[in-house]
């Protein structure tokens, strides 16, 4: 994960958080791969780590699908 990634992930979050839950968030990326956030959030907060230091194996568990 990117730091760029980290703080979309982070800004979707607080987000969020002040809209009562979850908010519809179509980042200008380049990447054709999307996250569940909340999940990578939570999982996260679970292990203690910041998403920042998650290896591609853990984060390919959170890719969404169309």
């Amino acid at each position: 994960m990117t730091k760029k990634e980290f703080k979309e992930i982070c800004n979707l979050d607080d987000i969020a958080d002040e809209a009562g839950g979850f908010v519809d968030f179509n980042a200008a990326s380049d990447s054709l791969i999307h996250y569940d956030y909340r999940a990578i959030i939570s999982y996260c907060r679970e292990k203690n780590i910041q998403p920042i230091d998650m290896t591609i194996r853990e984060m390919q568990q959170f890719v969404i699908t169309p």
